[in-house]
């Protein structure tokens, strides 16, 4: 199996303190891959350091074929696409011009905006539909339709490789199974999905690959039927529960035990 994005023995610090040791992670070419784990195990210290926003203080994160840091930032935002976990609009920025920003990669001296910028942006904007808010100011909307919107920009880049973390926040579960099939559609159309998840029965659905991490290591990797199971969930989750097989989709379904289960 190829990968295109890896991180080779990284150890992760936040000014002194160690996040995660001689860590590493290959992602797979084409999957839909999912870090899960508890909150603070060092799931979205690993997406920056994959997105080369946070440099790894040993090792490295290697980008086709080559040291993620050595590459020029336009080169490297022209092959992954990352949302970040929060971000911040300019002010009175309208949602059509804030999704445009997305081609900046694909711009130039030489190249300014195109057909295809324009075709970009508004596929992107149909997809996640926020087209019809196209004229309206970002910091206008509510923190959902936000959401949408970032995640149209990063959409619009036209990358194979897109990182996104926590990317349903603020998103209502109908927004969320609309976000998440989204992905998974674009998975099947041939790009590497990356994203951090907090409920693990969606990532066990729509994910094909599943990285559990606890205090900045990884537990288990590999397809969610192969490594989901009740004993994974407690030792990374410390969570009493019940693996059985989703109904709709036949992958594993965790039910928590809880207070009811003692009866």
């Amino acid at each position: 199996m190829s990968h295109r994005l890896h991180a080779d023995t990284v150890t992760l610090r936040y000014g002194e303190r160690t996040i995660s040791q001689n860590l590493s992670i290959a992602i797979p070419d084409g999957s839909f891959t999912a870090i899960v784990g508890p909150n603070a195990c060092g799931k979205s210290t690993l997406l920056r350091t994959l997105s080369r926003l946070l440099t790894p203080a040993e090792g490295r994160v290697v980008l086709d074929g080559r040291s993620i840091s050595d590459l020029p930032a336009k080169e490297v935002a022209r092959r992954l696409g990352l949302l970040p976990q929060s971000s911040i609009a300019p002010d009175g920025i309208t949602v059509a011009d804030l999704v445009a920003r997305g081609r900046y990669p694909h711009q130039s001296f030489l190249r300014q905006w195109s057909p295809a910028d324009e075709t970009a942006v508004a596929a992107a904007m149909a997809a996640t539909r926020v087209d019809a808010l196209a004229a309206r100011t970002v910091d206008e909307l509510s923190g959902g339709q936000r959401q949408r919107v970032w995640i149209a920009m990063v959409l619009a880049q036209e990358t194979p490789i897109l990182l996104l973390d926590e990317p349903t926040t603020f998103l209502d579960i109908t927004h969320q199974i609309d976000l998440l099939e989204l992905l998974a559609e674009l998975n099947a159309e041939g790009r590497t999905i990356v994203a951090v998840l907090h409920d693990l029965n969606q990532a066990c659905r729509y994910a094909s690959h599943i990285i559990a991490m606890r205090d900045g290591a990884v537990v288990a990797e590999g397809e969610p039927a192969a490594i989901v199971n009740a004993e994974l969930v407690e030792q990374v989750f410390s969570l009493p529960c019940v693996v059985i097989d989703d109904p709709v989709s036949g992958t594993p379904l965790i039910v928590p035990r809880g207070r009811f289960g003692a009866r």
